[in-house]
């Protein structure tokens, strides 16, 4: 009995300003706030998340230096660091509404960025191969697993920009956050991250070399490491797959 009281009052416990962070980040990723909106008041946010205004003030403030949100004094806050276009949006409505599995996703970006990191080691420019570069190294600084896999899309959205091709660039954009989902899913996962990661330097240093096969081969093979160590999550909806990972998060911030 004594058990089953203290869980449920852990359950009541209010979440961290942690918690409350990777959910609001997570809901600003996942675009459900389109670019230049504005996000509800701190009132209403302290409301919805059962925390205090102060505490939505610090989380705020946190969102802003990582640039995601632009805090306007005595106007609110709004966001600024979406991850697709508002112009490729209704393509990510549309693939959601078929319920894509995580093989899907992948055997997408395996025809897509096989041949847009070929591409971009034919057509790299000094600043494109700077920018890689910067992505990767933000990757490999980043320390939760939600940085990690806002960098990771932006190493991925880095080698499309390179390839030169703004309907490839595009392409990618438009599953942005389908494969931000997929992310969460490799890198929350050692046995998927150990394997998959250092494909990065590789995909990086082929497109340095102007190398198109070393490139295109390297990124199959990066994106090979999901299809082989997924398990039952390969063929199961990938909002389903992300969401799990997605609690797990909180539930350990809430710890």
């Amino acid at each position: 009995m004594m058990a089953s009281e203290d869980a449920s009052a852990r359950d009541r416990r209010p979440p961290t300003k942690e918690a409350v962070a990777r959910r609001l980040e997570l809901e600003l990723l996942s675009g459900q706030y389109p670019a230049g909106s504005k996000l509800e008041s701190e009132r209403v946010l302290s409301q919805r998340f059962g925390v205090s205004r102060p505490m939505i003030r610090e989380v705020l403030r946190g969102l802003e230096q990582q640039g995601v949100i632009e805090v306007v004094p005595g106007r609110g806050s709004f966001v600024r660091d979406v991850r697709i276009t508002d112009a490729v949006r209704p393509l990510d409505a549309l693939y959601r509404q078929r319920k894509p599995t995580s093989r899907d996703v992948i055997s997408a970006r395996m025809m897509l960025e096989r041949e847009t990191a070929a591409l971009a080691a034919q057509h790299a420019t000094p600043e494109d191969l700077r920018v890689i570069e910067e992505m990767l190294l933000r990757f490999d600084e980043a320390r939760d697993l939600v940085s990690r896999a806002r960098a990771d899309v932006a190493f991925h959205a880095a080698v499309a920009a390179a390839s030169r091709n703004p309907v490839i660039e595009a392409m990618f954009g438009s599953i942005a956050t389908l494969t931000f989902e997929l992310m969460l899913r490799s890198l929350g996962d050692p046995s998927v991250s150990r394997e998959g990661v250092p494909y990065h330097q590789e995909i990086l240093d082929a497109i340095t070399a102007r190398d198109p096969k070393a490139a295109g081969d390297a990124m199959a093979a990066h994106l090979e490491v999901a299809l082989r160590t997924y398990g039952d999550d390969l063929d199961q909806s990938l909002d389903l797959v992300a969401q799990r990972k997605i609690e797990q998060l909180m539930d350990l911030s809430a710890d």
